[in-house]
């Protein structure tokens, strides 16, 4: 990404990221019935401070996919296909969220919760599949852009190192997925564009108060 991106070119972005599995149906279905992935057993070892500001700039962006997940399929707009990858997408994003938690408590550290959170979306984002869809584009190029900016910034802890690598993978097979049901290409970029941390807290605080 370019140096000085702004909120809105950030926004307004088109889908970034990486390959899938399956056209038509319900996409990401394909990965339950696969090799169940398993996040690093054990807890990091003692943090640096860095390690820990980035483990809880990752929680705000779970948070934000965990509470958008859950209002797309309460809307009901999304067609059977959609809505298992949406359902199946929640369940990934609270996993994400319970691994990031533990490395959290396991620094003796409280991680955020949504009840402390106040989220927010533009107007109609629930409106009709095509704007839950879009939304979820542009979230999940958000999510991606986070964690390839952590880890690009570089993660002291190895263990920590290697649970955000699998999350980055993750969040890219997503943003792949409702890229296709976005009718937009399922991958373009060889190399995605990371956001700095600071580009990413921005964006976050456009949608989380």
């Amino acid at each position: 990404m370019a140096p000085g991106l702004t909120r809105s070119q950030l926004l307004s972005c088109g889908a970034r990221g990486g390959a899938t599995l399956l056209v038509g149906g319900s996409a990401l279905g394909v990965l339950a019935g696969s090799a169940q992935g398993a996040p690093p057993s054990g807890a990091p070892g003692p943090l640096s401070a860095a390690d820990l500001a980035n483990a809880r700039l990752l929680i705000g962006a779970e948070l934000l996919m965990i509470d958008f997940y859950t209002n797309a399929l309460a809307a009901k707009h999304l067609d059977r296909g959609a809505q298992a990858d949406a359902g199946l997408a929640l369940v990934n994003e609270r996993e994400h969220y319970d691994y990031l938690a533990f490395v959290l408590t396991s620094a003796g550290l409280e991680p955020l919760s949504a009840a402390e959170v106040d989220f927010s979306y533009p107007a109609r984002s629930y409106y009709s599949a095509a704007s839950v869809v879009g939304l979820a584009v542009t979230l999940e190029t958000l999510a991606l852009g986070t964690y390839l900016g952590v880890a690009a910034a570089g993660l002291a802890d190895p263990a920590l190192a290697g649970g955000v690598a699998q999350i980055t993978a993750n969040e890219a097979q997503h943003l792949s997925v409702f890229s296709q049901r976005a009718r937009q290409p399922a991958f373009h970029d060889a190399f995605p564009a990371p956001l700095t941390i600071a580009e990413a807290s921005d964006a976050l605080d456009a949608y989380t108060s």
